[in-house]
């Protein structure tokens, strides 16, 4: 998730920035006056408090997807989810929406929420994610869904198999990303503990 999320706020900041680019050329129209120096500025109707608006929601996102970071380090994972809530109503683009939505999954799952959990990553997996980079999203909603159900040695063959669905991918670390490492040894804790509860006193 780090890297994903690293991309996307690469890629906000690259809309950001194409955003103040064409700001900039609508607003500042240059036109010379006669033999003079004069500029007069031309902009369409509101176009200047359209931009302003655009960057000010491109900030919020931003503001309240990194308050859910935080809240969700601390354990937080309520208030988390309502940052990342938050953050997804105001994303604009579907890379932003993609990022809230993995985060508010993520937060779900570490309260062993498998039910929010797997609602979230097929709403992932089915409208955000590109064809190319599917594989772990497709091994992630199935170890959810077995989870779900208590069937833990199946969740964590496919908890296995989304890591090395996401250590495919470009630009992640060799072994798969942290996420789905701690995912995977979630499930195993999970596992052990269900098994502890078994056990003859």
């Amino acid at each position: 998730m780090e890297t994903k999320k690293f991309v996307i706020k690469i890629v906000v900041m690259i809309v950001i920035i194409l955003v103040l680019v064409i700001g900039l050329s609508i607003n500042q129209k240059q036109v010379q006056k006669n033999k003079s120096t004069s500029v007069i500025i031309v902009s369409p109707k509101g176009g200047a408090t359209l931009f302003q608006k655009e960057l000010t929601e491109a900030f919020k996102y931003k503001s309240f997807l990194d308050k859910g970071d935080e809240l969700a380090k601390q354990g937080k994972l309520d208030d988390a989810i309502k940052e990342y809530e938050t953050a997804f109503s105001l994303a604009k683009i579907s890379g932003a929406k993609a990022v809230a939505i993995l985060a508010i999954s993520d937060a779900y799952e570490k309260k062993h929420d498998y039910v929010n959990a797997l609602k979230y990553v097929v709403i992932d997996r089915d409208k955000y994610i590109s064809t190319w980079a599917k594989g772990p999203v497709v091994e992630r909603a199935l170890y959810l869904d077995y989870a779900l159900k208590g069937e833990f040695d199946l969740a964590i063959e496919h908890a296995q198999k989304a890591l090395e669905e996401d250590a495919r991918l470009p630009n992640v670390p060799k072994g798969g990303s942290p996420d789905y490492i701690e995912r995977l040894n979630d499930l195993k804790a999970a596992k052990n503990y269900i098994l502890s509860l078994k056990k003859p006193k």
